[in-house]
């Protein structure tokens, strides 16, 4: 083989292997391009960033707020309910029956009346007469006794009302629904308040401010023209009736 052929092959290898070595180097280079290349060394340290650290998470877009949903508050006080009430149809009656006291029933019985009977009291101190149906008291009485001041006494007395005597007139007075009860002097009545009569033929009533307050008839027992009327419509008599004795002294100091 002559020089120029040897010449030639060795140059058309030494231009292969050069060509591959370029290659390989290209082929390197591309690789570092796109790739992450490992720091340089100093010492024991890294500089730099390594390629092996742990990626950051790429921040995404922020989260859209869902709106809240809108609450209606409660009531904070719950309506009250309305009572409905429904009448009934009848509505029971009560009835307080009023009873003597202890002091009347202790009067009574000593007079052997019965407590729990029919009966009236007249109670001088007080001045005050309790008229008992059955045992229940039917109506209390403001009464005037005899005047002390002008040695006029009612007497103490235990029996029965007497006789109707209705109207009459004595001293220049009148009264009415008289009732008698006994011999004293003269007659002892239950009576109304005595009253003059004007030309119009009106009753002038005289001592009613006395009745209830102090002694101030002349021994018969005065009543108000009303109570007397109510005495004689409810009928009494033959009803027993005890009469306390006057013990306070003189009529307007006692």
């Amino acid at each position: 083989m002559g020089k120029w052929p040897r010449v030639i092959l060795r140059s058309a290898a030494l231009f292969a292997i050069a060509l591959v070595a370029a290659l390989a180097v290209w082929q390197i280079a591309s690789l570092l391009v796109n790739s992450q290349a490992l720091a340089p060394v100093t010492g024991q340290y890294y500089v730099g960033t390594s390629w092996m650290a742990t990626p950051s998470p790429t921040a995404g877009p922020s989260p859209t707020a869902t709106p809240a949903a809108t609450v209606t508050p409660l009531p904070t006080t719950m309506p009250e309910a309305t009572a409905v009430i429904t009448p009934l149809e009848a509505a029971a009656t009560v009835v307080l029956v009023p009873t003597p006291d202890s002091f009347v029933e202790q009067v009574v019985r000593e007079a052997g009346i019965d407590p729990a009977g029919t009966y009236v009291l007249v109670n001088q101190n007080a001045q005050r007469m309790t008229v008992v149906k059955d045992g229940a008291v039917a109506r209390e009485l403001a009464i005037s006794t005899g005047d002390p001041d002008k040695g006029w006494y009612t007497p103490s007395w235990t029996g029965r009302i007497g006789e109707y005597w209705g109207t009459f007139s004595a001293n220049g007075v009148s009264a009415d629904n008289a009732w008698y009860l006994f011999k004293a002097g003269g007659s002892i009545l239950i009576h109304s308040a005595p009253y003059t009569q004007a030309e119009d033929g009106s009753k002038q009533y005289q001592g009613m401010d006395e009745l209830g307050v102090f002694p101030a008839s002349r021994g018969c027992i005065r009543i108000s023209p009303d109570d007397a009327r109510w005495f004689t419509d409810w009928g009494p008599y033959d009803v027993p009736i005890v009469i306390l004795p006057w013990d306070g002294g003189t009529g307007r100091e006692g």
